[in-house]
């Protein structure tokens, strides 16, 4: 895990900067997953597999282009053995950009700029046809000879809502090939001056003590962002977040039981810090009932979006849907600190019934290495390390710690230190550690491949 750290803090900068094409990354990233999910026949899934290793060497030596055509390789590699056309490499390619993905009320139309996120051999299809909308009464239509192309989309009247978080709809026609795909778009009436007052009222705080002072102050430095052309790693509902923040501003609980569903909040931790959260909260939860909690840990260069939109298209949110428990993840931010878990459960668990004896840690990669330093303060009941490990600084702390390593037998960045940890865990007298290798699995899928088993480590533990 060292060389990764070492690559991670080289094109932290870089990646930063990079957002659109992390955005579209990201996207195709969720392409692979559902037809990962939809193809599982092995000889579909081994077609992508030996594509995979590439992606991770790709994303860290900051080759986001090439990243997202071997993702695309592989989602096709899925589907058939049969490479692809010319034709569908061209309409795959392309990648839609609006110059912003939140814009004022007012605002009639949206400059979009079509262009490949990664080179393709060979001349633009004659026949290649572009498409872009909001409503079906307003299509924009472009046949390209070359690229660039800029293309401004009419924006529908907001009427009397505040806000609305839309889709753009992007289709590249190939003839015989479609690629049709949706990026959020958020609408907003008034938006400099609704910023203006949240975070007026935010800096009007001397201390931010509530979750709801916490996500508004965070709120309104998201929102801000948006407006100014940050794009995010995911779609994000800005209307609908930025009219929530208002609510907050009333003093009530916003955060209780009684809201079920995801939610991204952020969470005080004393004077002005906070940490942003993503969460699901299960329906039905009863403050006399403590349920367990996952706090599932990210990886570098992505945030904790990737565990519900991705890491398996969201398949611990199922997970943890299926068994009633409470979800977190925490953002960590570019550095490579656990987050303050500890501080943030004792918070929420002043708005939730969450069982303090039944908290698990999920990590992938460096969130792997996170989890395992805050595991040493024994104050977890299980683990799961997957695609990271490295070494362990107190192993003495693990000897009665359920702690469940899965990696890929092709994962180049992990394998190594997955192999070691567990050796060093076993030498060291830990009594209930369980070391699983996925065979042809690489460091993107091991999430998704590993969590089914993860779960069956926690149900046992949690007595289910």
């Amino acid at each position: 895990m060292r060389v990764f750290v070492i690559a991670f803090l080289l094109i932290t900068p870089a990646v930063v900067q990079a957002q659109p094409e992390r955005y579209e990354l990201g996207r195709r990233l969720k392409a692979f997953e559902a037809a990962w999910e939809k193809f599982d026949e092995p000889a579909s899934r081994d077609r992508a597999l030996a594509l995979l290793p590439n992606v991770t060497k790709q994303f860290f030596s900051f080759q986001l282009g090439e990243a997202g055509r071997t993702l695309d390789l592989a989602t096709f590699a899925l589907g058939t053995d049969v490479g692809p056309a010319l034709a569908r490499q061209w309409v795959w390619s392309l990648d839609a950009r609006p110059t912003t993905r939140l814009v004022d009320g007012a605002a009639k139309e949206l400059t979009v700029t079509v262009q490949p996120l990664y080179s393709v051999k060979g001349d633009v299809p004659k026949s290649l046809e572009l498409q872009l909308w909001f409503t079906n009464k307003d299509v924009v239509t472009v046949k390209p000879e070359k690229f660039p192309v800029t293309m401004k989309v009419p924006l529908p009247s907001l009427g009397e809502s505040r806000g609305l978080d839309r889709k753009l709809y992007f289709l590249a026609d190939g003839g015989k090939e479609l690629r049709p795909v949706a990026i959020g778009v958020s609408q907003i009436a008034d938006i400099k001056e609704r910023i203006a007052a949240l975070t007026k009222a935010a800096d009007a705080w001397e201390r931010i003590e509530t979750l709801e002072q916490a996500t508004v102050r965070d709120r309104a430095r998201l929102i801000a962002g948006l407006a100014t052309g940050d794009v995010p790693d995911t779609d994000l509902p800005a209307a609908g977040l930025l009219a929530n923040a208002e609510t907050m501003l009333d003093g009530k609980p916003f955060f209780t039981p009684a809201k079920h569903g995801q939610f991204w909040l952020s969470v005080p931790l004393g004077g002005k810090k906070t940490v942003a959260c993503r969460a699901y909260i299960p329906k039905g939860l009863d403050k006399a009932k403590p349920v367990p909690v996952v706090v599932a840990l990210h990886g570098a260069g992505v945030g904790a979006n990737t565990y519900f939109d991705a890491y398996g298209a969201g398949r611990i949110v199922k997970e943890c849907d299926d068994r009633r428990w409470v979800l977190i993840a925490p953002e960590s931010g570019l550095g490579f600190t656990a987050p303050p878990v500890a501080t943030i459960l004792e918070k929420l668990a002043e708005r939730y019934p969450l069982d303090a004896k039944q908290v698990f840690l999920v990590g992938h990669s460096m969130g792997a290495m996170q989890a395992l330093d805050l595991a040493a303060s024994g104050k977890f009941a299980g683990v799961a390390a997957l695609g990271g490990g490295g070494r362990l600084r107190e192993p003495a702390a693990f000897a009665e710690l359920p702690l469940f390593i899965g990696v890929g037998d092709k994962d180049s960045l992990a394998l190594a230190g997955a192999r070691s940890l567990s050796k060093s865990l076993t030498a060291s007298g830990a009594k209930h550690v369980t070391y699983k290798e996925y065979p042809g699995v690489e460091h993107l899928v091991i999430v998704r491949e590993a969590l089914p088993d993860a779960f069956a480590l926690f149900d046992k533990i949690a007595g289910k």
